[in-house]
């Protein structure tokens, strides 16, 4: 059994498919867009490692909200994908290597307002690619859980680092009113029977995946 006050309506305007990739990922990255960085129209939203279901979340909701939107890949394929989804800027960090914050602030003319990291052992880049007054909003560490950064940055700077994960109801209220407001639609990579389950964990591991992995029951 579940609590009525768990279950919401499907927005109209998805799919199946596309609405059960919304809660988890997409509840994270409206908590962490709005409730934590609050950002504002007009303002420039890094987001690191775009392909993760969370990520591809926070482009789409970052753009409706009116913000430039630089995101990362090692990947050129998915810095094509997110191109053709909206993404303002594309920086491929494998390529840049150690010097990747700086080669954001050169593509994007200039440092950012807000990042969201998930990465966790990017968190000094992070910081390195803000602008003044720059806000970092992590959760996760898909890189690694420890991470060692530079305290002048963050100081100099006058950054925030500020934490996350996942939400409340009534922020997933307003994520679902955010969806049937809008026009974008969750990111699927592949939508699979729930026994090749093991199969689409394989894929996530090995970062081939770009957008949500679905698994339906027959």
């Amino acid at each position: 059994m579940i609590a009525a006050e768990n279950v919401y309506p499907r927005p109209g305007r998805l799919s199946w498919h596309e609405a059960a990739a919304l809660p988890l990922a997409g509840l994270t990255a409206w908590r962490a867009l709005f409730s934590r960085a609050r950002v504002q129209p007009g303002e420039t939203v890094l987001v690191i490692g775009i392909g993760g279901g969370v990520a591809t979340f926070a482009m789409h909701l970052a753009k409706a909200a009116g913000c430039k939107v630089v995101v990362t890949s090692s990947s050129d394929e998915k810095l094509a994908k997110a191109a053709a989804l909206g993404a303002d800027v594309g920086v491929n960090y494998a390529t840049a290597g150690d010097e990747w914050a700086a080669a954001v602030k050169e593509a994007n003319g200039g440092g950012v307002d807000v990042v969201i990291d998930s990465v966790g052992s990017t968190w000094a880049g992070s910081v390195d690619s803000c602008a003044p007054g720059g806000r970092v909003v992590v959760f996760g560490g898909t890189g690694g859980a420890k991470v060692e950064m530079m305290v002048r940055p963050m100081t100099l700077g006058q950054v925030s680092l500020l934490g996350t994960t996942m939400g409340s109801p009534m922020e997933f209220g307003q994520l679902l009113a955010a969806v049937e407001a809008q026009s974008w639609v969750p990111v699927i990579d592949s939508v699979r029977p729930l026994a090749d389950a093991a199969a689409a964990h394989e894929r996530e591991e090995a970062g081939l995946h770009f957008g949500k992995l679905v698994l339906e029951c027959a």
